[in-house]
């Protein structure tokens, strides 16, 4: 655990200096290059995942979940376009559950396994991390919010939110007594994580997160899934293999990008869309790939 600690401090301490000596502008550039190369990669492998569990090694079956895979996506792009409030919010929702699962599966040991109780864990981990990225860069999740047709957020609000379900977090981690280990873990994670949102732009703050403690730690899940073991050679095989959807994923990005006009138009918006809409298939298949593993 204490290896745990000292490599979130490491990785928060190193983002933290790094901002300090570039502008905004580039911890934006910085983010989004992380986010849509390491963080696309990690979504990019779900359909080995789906042929590894379904045990169906057939060209047909292989070409069928692609294009189911491939109709959920553009089911995503469409639900933002004809609801996009309503389509930002299920984005967050499912968003909460997938960090907090990922957080905490990671974690968690098979004797500590108990699925309500690991419910909580991964909503109330999801829900304080996007309060805490949320009220640290309130003006420009405020204008993402907009676009969106969705009423902004009011400091005070997050505030006691966070209060809330900071004290809810601790004391069912207390009162579970195989828990009570991860409660330090807990409290320095999440209190350098407010420091690192604080000082840095909303892009930065999430990617730091998202690749660190989320893409990377998913990414060695899948290929213990896949391969059934994470050494070097089945890294390599990982990331052959999922260039071809990597390469995709980016090119429909790109089209998007060359379509719209750039100078009207706020590219945030554009990213969390494109994010939501290959997020909702893989948190499908995450989360039936953590129920093989168990």
């Amino acid at each position: 655990m204490l290896k745990i600690i000292n490599s979130r401090i490491s990785i928060i301490c190193i983002s933290l200096i790094v901002s300090y000596f570039i502008s905004d502008i580039y911890e934006n550039i910085l983010g989004f290059i992380l986010i849509l190369s390491i963080g696309v990669v990690h979504g990019a492998n779900d359909l080995l995942i789906i042929k590894k569990y379904s045990k169906k090694e057939t060209k047909r079956s292989e070409t069928l979940y692609f294009f189911y895979y491939l109709a959920i996506v553009l089911l995503g792009f469409v639900f933002f376009y004809v609801f996009p409030s309503i389509a930002l919010l299920t984005f967050v929702i499912v968003s909460i559950y997938h960090f907090g699962e990922q957080h905490w599966e990671v974690n968690l040991s098979k004797s500590d396994s108990v699925y309500r109780n690991k419910i909580f864990l991964f909503i109330s981990h999801g829900i304080i991390f996007f309060i805490i990225i949320f009220m640290n860069n309130l003006k420009i999740v405020n204008e993402v919010l907009s676009s969106f047709n969705v009423n902004p957020l009011e400091h005070y609000y997050l505030v006691l939110a966070l209060i809330v379900f900071s004290i809810l977090y601790s004391l069912f981690i207390l009162y579970l007594k195989n828990l009570r280990k991860y409660l330090f873990n807990e409290t320095i994670f999440f209190s350098l994580l407010f420091l690192l949102t604080i000082n840095t732009t909303l892009i930065f703050g999430f990617a730091i997160y998202f690749i660190f403690f989320h893409s990377l730690l998913s990414i060695k899940d899948q290929i213990k899934f896949i391969y059934d073991d994470d050494n070097p050679k089945n890294i390599k095989k990982y990331i052959r293999n999922s260039m071809p959807y990597f390469i995709l994923a980016l090119t429909f990005l790109l089209i998007c990008y060359v379509v719209v006009d750039l100078d009207t138009i706020n590219l945030l918006p554009i990213t969390f869309t494109f994010l939501a809409a290959i997020t909702f298939p893989h948190v499908l298949v995450i989360e039936k790939m953590y129920r093989h593993m168990k």
